[in-house]
């Protein structure tokens, strides 16, 4: 059975999806919104969505008793979200979009190893994480298809 907190997350997750998708649109029609290019409004939203989702890591594992894979895991969500960052301050949008593509797929991973070593597996989230995750990078990968 649901809760509403499961339906929340859900609904969270798919609107998050809409200026993904929005951006990519902007972008291969070169097109601008506020004046900003579809480029900046994708690789922007990308970086603060992998901070946070990497914030939320940290969150998961802070008042834990972890072992030395746990330590590695709440590094890497530091790592991750300083890349979210340096990724912007990169002025080749190909290589920030793929860095940024790599951050989402390592903090997926991150996350699906978090939750196994805090003993809080949750399939039905995971499943829906790695459905969003899947969209995401694709489009991200469309993001870099007209960059070339």
């Amino acid at each position: 059975m649901r809760t509403p907190n499961s339906y929340l997350t859900i609904i969270l997750g798919v609107l998050g999806i809409i200026p993904f998708a929005a951006a990519t649109y902007i972008s291969w029609n070169n097109h601008t919104f506020l004046g900003f290019s579809g480029f900046t409004l994708f690789s922007t939203y990308s970086a603060v969505i992998l901070s946070f989702l990497s914030g939320a890591l940290w969150g998961q594992l802070i008042h834990k008793d972890i072992s030395p894979l746990g330590r590695f895991l709440f590094i890497s969500s530091n790592v991750l979200a300083l890349a979210a960052w340096a990724s912007l301050l990169i002025h080749i949008p190909s290589l920030s979009i793929a860095l940024l593509l790599l951050g989402f797929m390592s903090v997926f991973w991150v996350e699906a190893r978090t939750l196994v070593l805090i003993r809080s597996p949750n399939a039905r989230y995971l499943n829906m994480r790695f459905v969003i995750t899947i969209i995401v990078c694709v489009l991200h990968l469309a993001m870099l298809y007209p960059h070339y």
